[in-house]
């Protein structure tokens, strides 16, 4: 059977973050599924999942020869194999470069929106092409975009996208590409949340301003960016320190 790509078999998935749990689990001794299922709520609160697809992920595991099972009474426990014990390593070996790329960008965010804790470094580089993608599967790019612009709204008479993406990469290590940050502004500007003019005949630079309709519209974004950020963060925490001591996940804050 062909080997799956690292797009394919790891992601942010749920179905992924249990291939990986399930397979830690069982190194040292054989498992029911349902122990596997408490210790993983356990192990990362928040992330709802039912105990039914904790069986399927199982299943799909022995079936590739990760997992071996074996009939104890009526139920059914799983042990990991030799190929299991290759995949776990090399899970935790990508997760945790991807995970440790981005929990940098999402610590710069959430000072930034909570003012808890300490204020991190600032970026020394932005967040690598690789890493992308899997960034804008955690958190809602749009809302980002538009807590910027609001967010510098708030303290300049007039700016530029150009002004936005700045901000962005000199205060995070990321911004999205420049197609998208003027889809975003020609949507502020046609719901009124921002207002443009060209300041010459050359069209080169939109000059923006904030108005009073996203003023008040900054407020809903910076509160439901602020959960996200604030979800997803620690989330994305647990699944760094799993990676390398998976043994210390339940000090984490």
């Amino acid at each position: 059977m062909k080997e799956k790509t690292f797009q394919q078999a790891v992601g942010f998935s749920v179905k992924d973050t249990i291939a990986l749990f399930f397979l830690y689990e069982t190194k040292e001794s054989s498992k029911y599924p349902r122990e596997v299922y408490f210790n993983f709520l356990e192990t990362f609160p928040g992330r709802t999942v039912g105990y039914e697809y904790v069986a399927r992920v199982a299943k799909n595991l022995e079936g590739e020869g990760a997992l071996d099972s074996y009939t104890e009474g009526r139920k059914v426990r799983y042990q990991i194999t030799e190929i299991g014990l290759n995949r776990l390593q090399r899970y935790r070996e990508l997760y945790e470069s991807r995970f440790s790329e981005i929990v940098l960008v999402l610590d710069r965010f959430y000072y930034d929106l909570t003012k808890n804790g300490e204020k991190p470094p600032k970026p020394s580089h932005e967040l690598p092409e690789a890493f992308r993608s899997y960034f804008s599967k955690l958190i809602s790019i749009k809302d980002i975009v538009r807590f910027m612009v609001f967010n510098i709204a708030q303290t300049r008479s007039t700016f530029s996208m150009a002004d936005v993406e700045k901000q962005l990469l000199d205060r995070y290590g990321w911004a999205p590409s420049n197609g998208y940050l003027y889809n975003v502004s020609w949507e502020l500007e046609e719901l009124e949340y921002i207002v443009g003019r060209w300041p010459d005949e050359r069209r080169t630079k939109r000059e923006l301003k904030g108005t009073d309709l996203g003023n008040e519209f900054y407020e809903v974004i910076k509160e439901s960016l602020t959960h996200q950020i604030t979800m997803n963060r620690r989330y994305v925490h647990y699944m760094l320190r799993f990676c390398q001591n998976p043994e210390r996940t339940a000090e984490i804050k």
